[in-house]
């Protein structure tokens, strides 16, 4: 598909950019729309906080009695997380377009009803505590909850019946193919292949480092902060869980690839060795553009016959192993994964491995 070639939907047709801007706005609106709705639950919660009891009921057990309580303010902070948990899985569901097209809608729908659905809960958990002195006798607010169970679905079967997306344009860019001709010359008279072949002759080592940038920050916070705020609603000690994952999810955020003579790795964080592979395992390099949910999002993944190290759409160096394995690893630009498929093409032709 050429570059402003067109995307067929249904009775639609977009080109390759407003593909790309019809996607980024759901995007966007994904995202803001459940925040947005969980920060105007908190706001009408703050409005009548003088008719609410000093603690609020919030957990009710199997024979529907009262057994747990929060603050006004920590029913506010839960409002807002239910929202953040819809704007985290909504958007899920966009990316993974690559997949299947009427997996996306679907998942559009339902993240969009997940999210209205928990704000609406944790509106009908503080309405039906208006006016109340014993909240052991507090029960959620059925006619909130029904109002909220009915948007939730109409807003669910819109969203999923609005959203329409068009193929993920898979169209290699001019700069990765001429990276990945360069990296095929390793070992030639070719400029590329020849300073390759010098490197790997003396035995240098290229050390590149590879990271989703500021969105490293945004996921790892976003998804410990959710984790944080769910679990301390169960046990308080378990919001700690938050902060682990978040401290997990930046490591594999970033990394640096090491091609030398032992071969290529990766390092998440800069120091958990990941992906591990020696020369006598690999056949060749080339550089490819990637879609990071073609591999099932970003970081370090596992799917099917491919290992990857993904920090995002774009330049990567995918390389050939035995057994039909393909391991692929992100790079900050095509130069630079083309000189680094240029390297391993010219250790594997240098003799360094023996097949």
């Amino acid at each position: 598909m050429s570059e402003g070639g067109p995307f067929f939907v249904g009775e639609q047709v977009r080109g390759v950019e407003a593909e790309k801007t019809y996607n980024r706005q759901w995007l966007i609106g994904l995202i803001v729309g459940p925040l947005l709705l969980g920060v105007l639950a908190a706001v009408w919660m703050l409005t009548v906080a003088d008719r609410l009891p000093a603690e609020l009921a919030s957990h009710w057990n199997a024979k529907n009695e009262v057994d747990g309580w929060m603050s006004l303010a920590s029913t506010v902070l839960m409002a807002v997380g239910m929202g953040a948990l819809g704007a985290f899985i909504a958007p899920l569901a966009l990316l993974f377009r690559a997949q299947s097209l009427l997996l996306a809608r679907v998942g559009v729908g339902s993240g969009v009803a997940f999210g209205v659905g928990l704000v609406a809960l944790s509106v009908a958990v503080v309405a039906g505590q208006l006016d109340i002195v014993d909240t052991s006798k507090a029960e959620l607010s059925a006619p909130v909850m029904a109002v909220g169970v009915g948007l939730a679905f109409l807003g669910g079967c819109v969203a999923a019946w609005l959203y329409k997306p068009g193929e993920v344009d898979r169209e290699q860019s001019p700069e990765v193919v001429a990276a990945n001709q360069a990296a095929a010359t390793a070992g030639s008279a070719g400029s590329a292949g020849a300073l390759a072949a010098a490197q790997a002759a003396r035995g240098e080592t290229l050390q590149i480092k590879v990271s989703m940038g500021a969105w490293s920050w945004v996921l790892s916070l976003s998804v410990g902060t959710i984790t944080a705020l769910s679990t301390y609603f169960i046990f308080p000690a378990l919001a700690l869980l938050g902060v682990v994952l978040a401290a997990i999810l930046w490591i594999f955020c970033h990394g640096t690839v090491v091609i030398g003579p032992d071969g290529v790795k990766v390092l998440a964080g800069g120091f958990v060795k990941v992906m591990p592979l020696q020369w006598k395992e690999v056949r060749a390099a080339s550089v490819e553009d990637i879609k990071a949910m073609d591999f099932g999002g970003w970081g370090y993944r596992m799917t099917g016959g491919s290992v990857g190290f993904i920090m995002g759409n774009g330049p990567a160096v995918v390389i050939k192993s035995g057994f039909h394995q393909t391991f692929v690893i992100s790079m900050p630009h095509a130069e630079t994964a083309g000189e680094a498929a240029a390297l391993i093409n010219a250790y594997v032709l240098a003799g360094t491995v023996k097949n």
